[in-house]
């Protein structure tokens, strides 16, 4: 979901609904809540939902009925067939308006072919249903309620995370057997899932949204010292933005008895890039290993083979990200520097892959790969590399420079506490291999109210909230 009052509200009072139905009716006041949630953020994703529900839904019915049937080929063919469906038409709605803009100006059946919000999060998990089904991992469901539910759940509906079918069923009959209003340590764990979220989106990301944005968008008048700022920004805001609404879907979810998966663990602790991935967007990370890498041969097939097959999961990804080139170069990036950890490892290069070097390392590959995530384009990631690398102060001071991206005092000074507040918390979680909301929620009362309070203030002093409240997303685009 959104990040704003009215979201907030609107999850609260259907926590409240929640509660006060049947256990054997909380799912369908979920499923009515999500549909509703988003029909009235964007009513063209709400059609694709129930579209894609149905045909996700139905697939799985006949898939099951082949393979009791032991006509496995005919199964497999019907998987394919939805399999292809589902990324042929994320395909289109992400291409097709990039690169034949002028086609949807001019034809009116065309100028509604446009990616509704969240796209490629429900397709993914259409596609990993049909898959399991065919695998014998899961079986059908029976009610399509339960896949209009699992494609539609509203708290992690905007940016995720990817959850698979057998956890998201597990968890509804939970809630259906004996999910109680009084269970402290659930409220307590919501409380403080949601609260570091929101320190983490609304305190920092947003807080650096404006001056990341002038400084890739003009990148020709700025030093590089601030350029090289500009990149690190980034490289925190991303973070935080997506972490802390991942954060924040799971306090949510939390809140209906529901635990949905991890997405992030302090990726930027990561003593190499291959441990970043097991940190970063990890539902998503998740995917790609169980149905693409593994099918693809993984690394069952010599050293060589490893490789080409991580280039070609990275290359999807950078795919699945965006359609401009500016993506594939991101996602090519991280598969050179996986390759490159690969070898380093074989070789038995240590030392580049632990300890403080390794830490650098991967932040620095991490952060240098962002800036073409961040770039309009390829060409404008260039240019902001070269500018970043030759403008060197002939621009200014830096004061000037600062003045011009009006980033005046004590906005410099408020950015670097939150950032190194956020990066003690990391440090600590990642030392004590938790999730800070977790350390958190186990406090003993007298420490707990009162990072209670410390967060909270903060949050409301220093949030940066906009018409609602909120900026949306960054992955809410993808």
């Amino acid at each position: 979901m959104t990040l704003t009052i009215s979201s907030l509200v609107y999850a609260l009072i259907v926590c409240f609904l929640f509660h006060i139905v049947g256990k054997w009716n909380r799912k369908y006041t979920l499923a009515v809540a999500s549909l509703i949630y988003i029909f009235f953020i964007n009513p063209l994703a709400g059609i694709y939902v129930l579209a894609s529900s149905f045909v996700c839904f139905f697939a799985g019915v006949i898939i099951q009925r082949y393979r009791k049937e032991k006509r496995t080929r005919v199964a497999s063919f019907i998987c394919y067939i939805s399999v292809a469906f589902f990324a042929l038409s994320l395909l289109l709605l992400k291409y097709f308006p990039v690169y034949y803009p002028e086609q949807l100006r001019q034809e009116n059946v065309l100028k509604y072919i446009v990616m509704p919000v969240g796209f490629s999060f429900y397709i993914f998990q259409a596609i990993s249903y049909v898959i399991d089904v065919n695998r014998g991992k899961v079986s059908a469901a029976k009610n399509p309620v339960n896949i209009i539910l699992y494609l539609a759940y509203f708290p992690k509906f905007v940016s995720g995370p990817i959850i698979r079918y057998p956890d998201f069923k597990a968890e509804l009959a939970v809630i259906r057997r004996k999910t109680k209003f009084r269970e402290p340590m659930r409220w307590k764990r919501a409380l403080y899932y949601t609260l570091v979220g929101c320190f983490m989106k609304l305190v920092i990301a947003d807080r650096l949204s404006d001056y990341i944005s002038r400084l890739f968008e003009g990148y020709e008048n700025y030093g590089s010292l601030l350029l090289l700022m500009g990149s690190l920004f980034y490289t925190i805001q991303i973070y935080c933005d997506f972490a802390g609404y991942s954060y924040v879907a799971k306090g949510i979810s939390l809140m209906y008895g529901i635990e949905i998966c991890e997405n992030f663990k302090q990726p930027y602790c990561s003593s190499n890039i291959t441990e970043f991935w097991r940190r970063w967007h990890m539902s998503l990370s998740r995917w790609f290993v169980d149905y693409l890498y593994i099918p693809l041969g993984g690394n069952r097939k010599g050293e060589a083979r490893k490789i080409i097959n991580t280039m070609i999961v990275f290359l999807v990804c950078g795919m699945w990200h965006g359609a401009g080139i500016n993506f594939i170069v991101w996602g090519l990036l991280h598969g050179i520097f996986s390759a490159i950890d690969t070898i380093a490892r074989d070789k038995g290069l240590n030392s580049l892959r632990s300890g403080a070097a390794g830490h650098i390392i991967a932040f620095a590959e991490a952060s240098f790969a962002w800036i073409f995530f961040r770039a309009s384009s390829f060409s404008s990631g260039v240019g902001y590399i070269r500018a970043m690398l030759g403008n060197g102060l002939q621009l200014g001071t830096i004061s000037e420079q600062l003045e011009r991206l009006e980033l005046i005092s004590p906005e410099p000074w408020i950015i670097v506490i939150m950032i190194v507040i956020m990066i003690v918390f990391d440090v600590i979680a990642y030392r004590k291999d938790r999730h800070l909301p977790e350390l958190l929620a186990e406090l003993p009362q007298g420490r707990r109210y009162l990072c209670f309070y410390f967060l909270f203030m903060i949050v409301v002093v220093f949030g940066i909230y906009g018409p609602d409240l909120g900026v949306k997303p960054i992955y809410m685009g993808f």
